[in-house]
């Protein structure tokens, strides 16, 4: 996600005009953007670009535009790794009461970069069991068209370790599961990587079915 702070000027009633050059570097349509965040989405081709923003303060005043270059690097280096494959979790019970034996609740994934950047954030995208897309702490999106989620990389090197929920009731006969889908990359010179989607970047998170007992 990027940020635009006003340090002079009106806020309250500004407007923001995002745009990037060449448009083709994305397919984020930043016409419907005029907050100052933007959620983006770096799926062009392969090369150099320009993000640029122009505001116009509650005062009907234009400042000066601001520029970033963005590089798209080539995909297949972006994967999840291997030794945190996908998992297997029992359902809660009713409630949100822990269903598991020892109890469980987050489901852990790596990502890792094969190139010679570090890494500074990852987008990814998790829907739950019912189709609805959700953060990593489990709550549902308020706005599911733009369901991109940023993990930032605590470390300076080229992977990130995440926990997603796994926490969900599953009162069916058969299982349900959480999808996680790795998305993109920022470098630490601001570079973005792609994920290509026919490389490791999909996990899921298969949750059983809660048993059921009666007397006889």
């Amino acid at each position: 996600m990027y940020k635009i702070k006003m340090n002079v000027g009106q806020a309250n009633g500004a407007t923001y005009q995002w745009s990037v050059s060449p448009a083709t570097g994305t397919s984020t349509d930043l016409s419907t953007v005029s907050g100052d965040e933007a959620t983006i989405i770096w799926d062009g081709p392969v090369g150099n670009y320009t993000l640029a923003v122009q505001v116009t303060d509650g005062n009907g005043c234009l400042s000066e535009p601001i520029s970033q270059s963005v590089e798209i690097l080539a995909p297949g280096d972006l994967v999840f790794a291997a030794n945190y494959p996908n998992t297997i979790v029992c359902s809660d019970l009713a409630g949100g009461s822990e269903g598991s034996s020892p109890a469980h609740s987050l489901s852990s994934f790596r990502i890792t970069y094969a190139g010679t950047a570090n890494l500074q954030s990852a987008k990814i995208m998790v829907k739950n069991p019912d189709g609805d897309y959700i953060g990593i702490d489990g709550v549902v999106l308020a706005n599911q068209s733009a369901p991109e989620i940023t993990i930032p990389n605590a470390q300076a090197d080229r992977e990130i370790i995440f926990e997603v929920t796994d926490s969900w009731e599953n009162n069916s006969a058969g299982n349900t599961s959480f999808e996680i889908k790795l998305l993109s990359a920022v470098t630490a010179d601001n570079s973005v990587i792609t994920a290509d989607p026919s490389s490791e970047v999909t996990r899921t998170v298969t949750v059983l079915p809660k048993p059921v007992v009666t007397f006889e």
